[in-house]
């Protein structure tokens, strides 16, 4: 279940961005200034208390609202979530909404913030007021104070949602279309990576790139659990893999032969040469030395017989 809880400004555009979020991801919208007049036209026993209560000029208690939003989520069980439009405006209000939520087996998805500056809210008001004739809108002061009352009322809103890791900001400036593009992009990447709240079904493009490493990685162990069984692959990625690894292991064989003959054959080329160079010297030396020899002793008696 995709529960929203949308805060923004007074002028901020939240009830035009809320219809078009529950059109979108078939949401129920659920505001407590609805709630209280359909329990009052419906005279129900919440409807007449709060009545009574308005009536007196007393703020409606928060057990009164947690009550309706009790009985609203009851009526609508198969709802594929809701989007809490003015409610919670307080901690403690926030506090009994996850209390209720809790009891039914459900939760917050994320709290969303419209951010619009107060200039340009006072420019929205003011226009809205000159539109439709409300006279809280067409008083600048009046309306200073209410953006006023806003963002200290918030504030704390905004710390106890982000302890949870569920507040989100978006940039409420710009076009309608624009607004909602940026709004629907927050709710999928949230709802991404916390819980599909359809049929829980998740694509090749519901994956972001922060996930592809850990698919690669898969994909890589599949191919050493192939090569270690020898079993073929199905994947075509796999087969691919497989193939290149084959031929680098026989061209390495190829070229181990490949230097192992070369290395051989000169080796053996230099040996016979140094040994026939040898041969070659020993067989001069002795074909000389006798020549030498053979002319001292032809010389010696010569010289005896001149005496």
């Amino acid at each position: 279940m995709l529960n929203i809880v949308l805060f923004g400004p007074p002028g901020a555009g939240k009830g035009t961005q809320a219809k078009k979020l529950c059109e979108k991801y078939s949401l129920i919208h659920l505001s407590t200034g609805d709630l209280l007049r359909d329990e009052i036209a419906r005279g129900t026993p919440l409807g007449i208390q709060a009545k009574t209560i308005m009536d007196s000029g007393v703020l409606v208690s928060d057990d009164i609202v947690i009550g309706m939003i009790g009985s609203k989520l009851d009526n609508n069980k198969s709802a594929h979530g809701f989007i809490f439009d003015g409610f919670p405006r307080t901690q403690a209000q926030a506090k009994a909404l996850d209390e209720l939520l809790e009891s039914k087996a459900s939760r917050i998805t994320m709290m969303i913030a419209l951010e619009v500056t107060d200039a340009e809210l006072t420019k929205r008001l003011l226009q809205r007021g000159m539109e439709s004739g409300r006279a809280d809108d067409q008083n600048e002061e009046i309306i200073r104070r209410r953006v006023y009352e806003y963002n200290s009322k918030t504030a704390p809103l905004k710390q106890y949602y982000s302890m949870q890791s569920k507040f989100h900001s978006v940039y409420g400036m710009g076009t309608i279309e624009d607004i909602f593009d940026l709004l629907c992009a927050t709710i999928d990447n949230k709802v991404r990576k916390d819980e599909p709240f359809h049929d829980g079904t998740v694509t090749v493009a519901d994956i972001s790139v922060e996930d592809e490493p850990a698919m690669h990685m898969n994909e890589k162990s599949e191919v050493r659990s192939y090569k270690s069984e020898g079993k073929e692959s199905k994947s075509g990625v796999k087969k691919k893999e497989v193939k290149k690894a084959v031929p680098k292991k026989k061209t390495a064989k190829k070229s181990d032969k490949k230097k192992a003959g070369k290395k051989v054959a000169p080796k053996k080329k230099t040996v016979k040469k140094a040994a026939k160079k040898k041969t070659a010297k020993k067989i001069t030396k002795k074909k000389t030395a006798p020549k030498k020899v053979a002319k001292k002793k032809a010389g010696k008696p010569a010289n005896k017989k001149k005496r």
